[in-house]
């Protein structure tokens, strides 16, 4: 054997042993997640203030009874994590999973999916379309989760929401906490006794009351269960004034849950899943509701809408659009008594 051949069958088996070596350090490659794996996380930071830990424990009670919670589960039990340690842990525990975050704006983890449409100030708060706030102030806001919508996911496999809910204070938290329990609310601002506006703004709207009332929709249509309510804020009840007007006493928007929402993969479907979740903007899906002062509001409200909205009468007080089922233009108009109705639902 020459030297030549020595050194090609001493370089080979070098190359051999060192892939041999690689393959055995290098550690598996996850798997890809799917639909399936897909659960719901609630994170609370273990060192939260009682108030805060009561709300949270409350929302673990709630979770197989709750609209929401039932549909962001699907077949798992929810996981209950420590806000910290869920932001130090592996990323994808963040990404691939739906969260419910419930803490003060100091928690790091609520200020790292905090949207900016809400500033905390001194002993107060400020939501763009609400005003400025003073006292026990609930918020609720809810978007598509900001950890899969980064470049850590190359592609990201389905759709994951978050909602986030804090306050100004514990019992703020607290109150924010119930209004999504028991009022479904997932965008909005709730406010305990005593609170007060110290500055004006441009754009005010008062919070939610605890024992708000809220129009009658239908806990389920057809497969789709009702699955969240939006508070509207000042800039929409201005746009309602500019097209039928007479502004509406108070505006809310349903959201429901069709089967096979959020479940489609890829930057194809980043639209139609942006507009079937939970942030405040997202339309699809919903029964949007103004309600006015009188039934003889209402029906000018209508009149004025439907011509704004290019809809046709087919019936009694009750029109319909060209609008695509799902796509948040308007395809029905109702009237009942001093609400007017709208949707884009696919039935």
């Amino acid at each position: 054997m020459n030297g030549m051949t020595s050194c090609v069958i001493g370089l080979t088996l070098a190359v051999a042993l060192l892939a041999v070596q690689c393959a055995i350090a290098a550690p598996a490659k996850p798997a890809e997640p799917t639909v399936a794996n897909r659960g719901l996380i609630v994170a609370v930071a273990k060192d939260a203030p009682p108030e805060i830990r009561t709300a949270a424990e409350a929302i673990q009670a709630a979770a197989k009874e709750q609209p929401l919670l039932k549909v962001l589960a699907g077949t798992h039990e929810l996981r209950v994590m420590d806000t910290a340690t869920l932001l130090s842990s592996p990323y994808q525990d963040r990404a691939f999973n739906h969260l419910v975050i419930i803490g003060l704006p100091d928690d790091p983890l609520v200020a790292k999916v905090w949207q900016r449409e809400a500033a905390i100030e001194p002993d107060g708060i400020f939501v763009f379309g609400f005003g400025h706030f003073k006292g026990d102030i609930g918020y609720i806001e809810s978007d598509r989760n900001p950890f899969l919508h980064s470049e850590a996911v190359a592609r990201a496999p389905y759709e994951t929401e978050v909602v986030t809910i804090t306050g100004t204070t514990p019992a703020g938290v607290a109150l924010a906490v119930n209004a999504f329990i028991h009022h479904g609310i997932i965008n909005g601002v709730i406010a305990g006794k005593g609170w007060s506006r110290p500055t004006p703004s441009l754009l005010d709207r008062d919070p939610l009351a605890p024992d708000a009332q809220l129009p009658e929709v239908p806990a389920r249509v057809g497969e789709s269960p009702l699955i969240g309510v939006s508070q509207a804020s000042e800039d929409e009840y201005r746009n309602v004034q500019a097209d039928a007007g007479v502004e509406p006493s108070a505006i809310w928007r349903f959201k429901y849950h069709l089967k096979g929402d959020w479940d489609t993969a890829g930057v194809e479907a980043a639209i139609p899943e942006y507009l079937a979740g939970l942030h405040r903007r997202a339309y699809a899906d919903t029964v949007w509701a103004g309600v006015f002062a009188s039934p003889e509001a209402a029906a000018t409200a209508a009149e004025k809408i439907v011509a704004a909205a290019g809809l046709t009468k087919e019936g009694d007080e009750k029109w319909k659009g060209n609008g695509k089922p799902g796509s948040g233009e308007p395809n029905e108009l109702w009237v009942k008594g001093s609400t007017v109705y709208m949707t884009d639902l696919r039935r």
